[in-house]
């Protein structure tokens, strides 16, 4: 696979793994956090509590659901072939923005 995928900023980011030129981006529903898992030809992604699953070639968007009654918290994206090691990852990387949003929003109260 010559594609690296990015959940950033609302939107998912193919790269070139060889180049790092962007290949397509594709914008998604408003978020702080934008999680991204890679399977066979497709990318799902997680953003402003709706799933999307777009094309891994170009970034058309094929479905989303709006996980209705979910909210807009945190998801962690998996499947049957993805390894523990790697949920392990995003569950950390997740705990830790949390962290930062609790403590810069803090900071910010006890300025005022």
């Amino acid at each position: 696979m010559d594609k690296l995928f990015l959940g950033i900023s609302s939107h998912v980011v193919c790269l070139s793994k060889e180049t790092g030129e962007q290949i397509w981006k594709t914008k998604l529903k408003s978020s702080s956090i934008t999680n991204v898992y890679f399977e066979e030809d497709n990318v799902y992604a997680y953003s402003g509590g709706h799933l999307f699953c777009l094309r891994a070639d170009n970034g058309a968007i094929i479905w989303k659901n709006t996980l209705k009654g979910f909210g807009y918290g945190a998801c962690i994206i998996a499947s049957e072939t993805q390894n523990a090691s790697v949920i392990s990852s995003q569950i950390s990387a997740q705990q830790a923005v949390a962290a930062s949003t609790i403590a810069a929003t803090t900071a910010t109260q006890s300025g005022s």
